[in-house]
């Protein structure tokens, strides 16, 4: 499995979360009220839990192609922070273009804030802990004596 993941392009991952959530977030009221795959989510304000986990898979996915294409252990704090407030701008475009697409979604500024903090706590992951599990079993080098 760790074969088949290494050997899948860097941004490919990043590529299709994008295309993901920006398919979920301007598709028309009409598919979000009737599908099937929301019929779950019928609390008050469910759909800010939405845009959390939306934004927190984006972001990480986005992390995880960066920490890929450089080694794990020599990731900048400044490159993950610059991804992280692209993840949010994107957050913020997207409702945007809802409001002016005119297709039954309105702008809410609770939305653009759960894109932040989802966003934001996939970089919180990240630092905390996801990178050493990378390193750890996904990007591990070969050492010294396995050559």
């Amino acid at each position: 499995m760790k074969k088949l993941i290494n050997k899948i392009p860097v941004g490919l991952f990043s590529l299709i979360a994008t295309a993901i959530v920006l398919y979920v977030l301007l598709m028309p009221s009409s598919h979000v009220e009737g599908s099937w795959w929301f019929s779950f989510l019928k609390f008050k304000n469910s759909d800010k839990v939405c845009h959390f986990l939306l934004f927190l898979f984006l972001n990480l996915t986005y992390l995880y192609d960066y920490t890929k294409y450089r080694n794990p252990h020599h990731t900048r704090v400044n490159v993950e922070l610059a991804l992280t407030v692209f993840a949010s701008m994107l957050g913020l475009i997207t409702e945007t273009c809802q409001l002016a697409m005119g297709l039954g979604r309105d702008f809410d500024n609770f939305d653009v804030i759960a894109d932040v903090l989802g966003a934001f706590a996939a970089l919180g992951l990240m630092r905390w802990y996801g990178g050493h599990l990378l390193r750890k079993y996904v990007f591990r080098r070969k050492s010294r004596d396995q050559c």
